[in-house]
């Protein structure tokens, strides 16, 4: 079953709750109907960055308050269920800024019961870019062997994948190009702000240890709701 993620922003001069919400009551339910092949489906509605990150890398620039993204579309089926989808999508959606990402995803963790409906707690998102001169099969394996302290020091998370993107569209959202997703799901705002690392001694582990293959990301913080829970 292939993966596919799109991320969008409101069109210019819009008013973004308005279409946030309308990504969520309408836009998603809309394209669920349309497109009943789909395995699953999700759509993450962007909130706001919190004005003390749990997650800075010392030095990096302070995130914006109102992010980049309002809303996360994620789609999962066979292939050429997905390119229907993503032109209804396109029809929908026209005007507003995207970036449409097909992904391979690996799921690392997996202890958050998420049924249709709205998910708890925190979904975070990273939109990761590599050092630009390391190899793609070399980001690739630090990438996958952080996931193991990652799994040992974020303590709070019940839910984490890695999304290693394998392809994009020319996007038109104004966030750097991306090579990787990580997901890290909360099972609530106190799991987040209170038990991402599980002592200073595991944040610095993992700040020296990202630094060895992430140059920068995008930060996303979104509430997820399920439209059509994954099988299984």
């Amino acid at each position: 079953m292939a993966k596919h993620r799109l991320f969008l922003a409101a069109p210019p001069g819009s008013d973004r709750p308005a279409f946030r919400a309308r990504m969520l009551g309408e836009v998603g339910p809309a394209l669920l109907a349309a497109v009943p092949a789909l395995e699953a489906l999700s759509v993450d509605v962007v909130d706001a960055t919190p004005e003390v990150p749990p997650w800075q890398r010392p030095g990096e620039p302070v995130a914006p308050a109102e992010p980049d993204c309002d809303a996360v579309v994620d789609l999962w089926g066979a292939p050429e269920t997905l390119a229907r989808a993503l032109a209804v999508l396109d029809e929908a959606t026209h005007g507003a800024p995207r970036a449409s990402i097909r992904v391979s995803e690996s799921v690392e963790k997996d202890a958050l019961p998420r049924p249709a409906g709205q998910a708890a707690g925190v979904k975070f998102l990273s939109l990761m870019s590599f050092h630009e001169d390391l190899p793609a099969p070399v980001a690739q394996r630090l990438w996958a062997h952080h996931a193991g302290l990652a799994l040992r020091v974020h303590v709070g998370m019940a839910r984490y994948v890695r999304d290693w993107v394998e392809a994009t569209d020319a996007h038109t959202l104004p966030v750097p190009r991306f090579h990787g997703i990580a997901e890290l799901h909360f099972p609530s705002v106190e799991a987040m702000t209170t038990r991402w690392f599980d002592s200073e001694a595991g944040r610095a582990a993992i700040v020296h240890d990202v630094g060895h293959f992430l140059a920068r990301a995008t930060r996303l913080y979104s509430t997820e709701h399920v439209l059509k829970a994954r099988p299984g």
